[in-house]
């Protein structure tokens, strides 16, 4: 059902990137909302976009940015998934899928953050093995909650 996206998944990424925007989701996939922007992504040899699809559309996608350089041992993780799927295990099942991938790409390490409220993604993110390192404390003010969330931090080791 996963599998890595390939510039014929633009339209498809597209739409789920603006899904995303226009629920003013809080993550970097929302900037998938321009043709050039996705092709970009998905031509850029040390980024790795990987989709599910169900009947043709973008339900889950993942994406991995490999450090360069003397970091490139490393991948950067994001993932999303369409709030109709939510809470299917797909955050879990793609995670993984990708992860074995940049396993088998010579990776030794996976590293995330996610925003401190975000307990549904927390809670995947540790059943897929990554554990916490760190905190950014008081990363952003909420106006709507008045009060400072932290961007923590995570890693896996592959």
């Amino acid at each position: 059902m996963y599998r890595i996206a390939t510039l014929e998944d633009t339209k498809a990424i597209l739409a789920f990137g603006r899904e995303l925007k226009h629920q003013n989701a809080r993550m970097s996939f929302t900037e998938y909302d321009t043709i050039d922007y996705i092709k970009d992504q998905l031509s850029d040899e040390n980024i790795r976009v990987f989709i599910g699809l169900d009947q043709g559309q973008v339900v889950a996608m993942f994406r991995g940015i490999r450090g360069t350089g003397l970091k490139d041992h490393s991948v950067y993780v994001a993932c999303a998934i369409k709030k109709d799927y939510r809470k299917k295990g797909l955050a879990t099942g793609i995670t993984n899928f990708a992860l074995d991938y940049f396993k088998d790409q010579g990776i030794l390490i996976a590293r995330t953050k996610i925003y401190s409220w975000n307990k549904a993604s927390i809670a995947t993110i540790k059943k897929c093995g990554f554990q916490e390192s760190g905190r950014v404390v008081m990363h952003e003010f909420l106006p709507d909650i008045n009060d400072y969330i932290d961007d923590v931090i995570f890693h896996r080791k592959l």
